[in-house]
């Protein structure tokens, strides 16, 4: 026996249908006849006129029947909800509220009722202070994730009404979804890549030594490990792998990573501190994604300084740490096969455009120079891109015109733009920031660049960027264009000039060799002494004019201590570009007075307020400096703040301060 119900067919003749249709045929056989009897009309042609109208009717009334299938239906709804939506409402299981425009509840029912507090009555209060955001909304204007009653809640509202516009909104209950995704979260595999800095510096002591710093080290990196629940590898003398769950990381960030101030504390004789940098990531992907991104943090980490933690997310990239002075941790043998890498770039490119930062200096003129020398060998048409009205750069480019190698190779930004080709070689040199280039306009339109810098890295490079050398332990640009240039050919094969401009460089960055120097900073002025640079020469290069000493005193005369010992001076009023050496100059003689760690100058150039920053070792100017979008060295750095106002600068510099002296 079949006991489905029947299901309706809008194909299907009604009876009603098929008694219209009857009729509708008796009465063209009727109007037939009459109109036969009553004309003169032959029958051959009334009958087929008869025939054909009845069909029209009946096809009428097929297309009658399809409209009224479409829209009866809607009106049946439309009147069924009028008459029982409420009802509706009512009895589901979804928790429902109604509110007016002022967000003042107005009705909800059962399943809302069973939620809330039972002795308590919810009409005319408002929404918010019975249903309450679960995070950021992220799933649209009528949509959210909400709590409520202690569970959370898919959100969904609906606005009915023209005059008197009222809200419904209905919620689904999410928590087994919320903490299904949570688990999901708080189990994804972290990885973790962890360096030793400074193993050179440890391998200067005795064998016992060394073998107990490195032991205290890997069982402290094993403890760490064991707490976080994870796995942790070493796969070289000092290098680690870790495993761990997502939901251990989110405590490591709240401490800011205190696992480098514990193995700071490792110490062996004279005070040498042990560091290490990590870089983790829990990005979402799979595992390899993962240790990719890891890897990538661990190689941010290292080219920061070391001593620091870098943290690779979907959102971006933190840094924790970095109060330490760079590690001296450096290879001829990484210097040699960047040299390999370059010259090869360079043969290969049709021609090469070469420029340091904007606000030239010694440096970056002189390690541009430099990498000149070395494409020129390469047998590549080669360009300096410079400011050719820099006013501080002005003795060092009429030095180099006079040279007939070096009389067609300095351009400015228009000729560079120019010049660049689908296969140009764009080397910058002193910065690692595109948009700090002497011309970011060059950088933007060159698909292959190379980087060439001494400063801390502060973000990943664009994928431009297809080859890098950034080692922040060296004490200058041309500290490490040097090197290269000793890896390929001989000093007496360097003009006198370029060996002037490239020592000047290191004089600059290093203060006369009193400050940020090596081993290897040593060799290189070497190198460069038996190249022919003479250092009366290169002394003259600085020297200034007497009325930059009246300059300078202006910032003398308005020094502020702030928090006991940094000191901060502000010029504004009238200035010139030279007024950006003579900030740092200012900056270098304010570090001297006595309890100074740290010293800022803030200059109005134009539309930008300039910073230069200095410290004694002991604060990390380069942090302070990088919340300003500044950069640098750990105790040199600059900023440049788009603003008229000095005053505001130096509200918002001292703020930096403060985060950075209380983290």
């Amino acid at each position: 026996m079949n006991n489905e119900t029947p299901v309706s067919d809008s194909s299907s003749l009604s009876r009603t249908e098929i008694t219209l249709a009857v009729f509708l045929g008796c009465f063209n056989m009727l109007l037939l006849a009459v109109l036969t009897a009553l004309s003169d009309v032959p029958l051959y042609f009334s009958a087929p006129a008869a025939v054909a109208l009845y069909l029209c009717e009946i096809a009428l009334l097929g297309f009658r029947k399809k409209i009224y299938a479409r829209v009866a239906p809607d009106e049946g709804i439309a009147k069924l909800l009028e008459e029982r939506g409420i009802t509706v409402l009512k009895n589901t299981q979804y928790p429902v509220f109604i509110f007016n425009a002022g967000e003042k509840i107005l009705w909800y029912n059962d399943a809302a009722r069973n939620i809330l507090p039972p002795d308590e009555n919810f009409i005319s209060r408002e929404i918010s202070e019975v249903i309450s955001p679960s995070g950021e909304n992220t799933e649209g204007e009528n949509a959210a994730t909400v709590t409520l009653g202690g569970r959370i809640y898919h959100a969904e509202s609906f606005r009915v009404g023209d005059d008197l516009p009222l809200l419904i909104l209905m919620l689904s209950d999410a928590t087994l979804l919320s903490e299904a995704e949570k688990k999901y979260e708080d189990e994804r595999i972290a990885v973790a890549y962890i360096a030793i800095d400074n193993v050179e510096d440890i391998l200067q002591y005795v064998h016992e030594k060394f073998k107990d710093a490195v032991a205290a080290v890997d069982d402290r990196l094993k403890k760490w490990a064991q707490d976080l629940h994870g796995v942790i590898k070493s796969y070289e003398n000092d290098k680690y792998i870790m495993f761990f769950e997502s939901k251990y990381l989110d405590a490591l960030i709240e401490n800011r990573f205190d696992i480098l101030d514990e193995i700071r504390d490792t110490r062996l004789g004279d005070g040498v501190s042990i560091t290490v940098s990590i870089g983790v990531s829990r990005i979402r992907g799979t595992l390899a994604d993962r240790e990719a991104a890891a890897r990538e943090a661990i190689d941010l980490a290292l080219q920061r300084g070391g001593d620091q933690a870098v943290y690779k997310s979907e959102e971006g990239i933190t840094y924790y740490g970095g109060r330490t002075k760079s590690v001296y941790k450096r290879s001829n043998v990484r210097s040699r096969s960047f040299t390999n890498q370059l010259t090869a770039m360079m043969a290969r490119a049709d021609n090469v455009i070469i420029m340091g930062h904007r606000y030239g200096d010694f440096d970056s003129f002189g390690a541009s120079v430099g990498l000149a020398r070395l494409s020129a060998l390469c047998g590549t048409k080669t360009n300096i891109a410079i400011d050719m009205r820099d006013k501080n750069l002005e003795a060092c480019i009429r030095m180099m015109q006079s040279q007939p190698s070096y009389a067609q190779t300095f351009v400015d930004n228009a000729e560079g733009l120019d010049l660049v080709t689908p296969d140009t070689l764009l080397i910058i040199a002193d910065v690692n920031t595109l948009e700090r280039s002497q011309f970011p306009d060059i950088a933007a339109k060159v698909g292959t660049i190379a980087v060439v810098d001494h400063h801390r890295k502060v973000d990943r490079f664009p994928e431009a960027v297809k080859l890098a050398y950034v080692e922040p332990s060296a004490s200058s640009a041309c500290e490490l264009v040097t090197e290269m240039i000793q890896n390929a050919i001989n000093s007496q094969n360097l003009l006198k000039e370029e060996a002037d401009i490239l020592l000047s460089g290191i004089l600059l960055d290093t203060k006369q060799f009193t400050r940020n120097t090596g081993i290897r900073t040593f060799g290189a002025a070497q190198y460069l002494r038996g190249a022919g640079a003479s250092p009366s020469d290169v002394y003259a290069l600085f020297k200034t004019d007497p009325q930059d000493l009246s300059k300078e005193s202006r910032f003398h005369t308005n020094i502020t201590i702030y928090r006991g010992n940094i000191a901060i001076s502000a010029c504004d009023g009238e200035t010139d570009e030279s007024y950006r050496v003579i900030a740092s100059k200012a900056a270098d003689k304010m570090l001297t007075l006595r309890g100074i760690e740290a010293a800022f100058t803030l200059v109005r150039i134009g539309d930008q307020i300039h910073i230069s920053g200095r410290s004694n070792g002991k604060i990390n100017v380069q942090l302070i400096l990088e919340k300003l979008n500044g950069g640098g060295h750990f105790d040199v750095a600059g900023a440049q703040v788009i603003s008229n106002s000095v005053l505001s600068v130096l509200e918002t510099l001292k703020s930096a301060i403060d985060d950075y002296l209380e983290s």
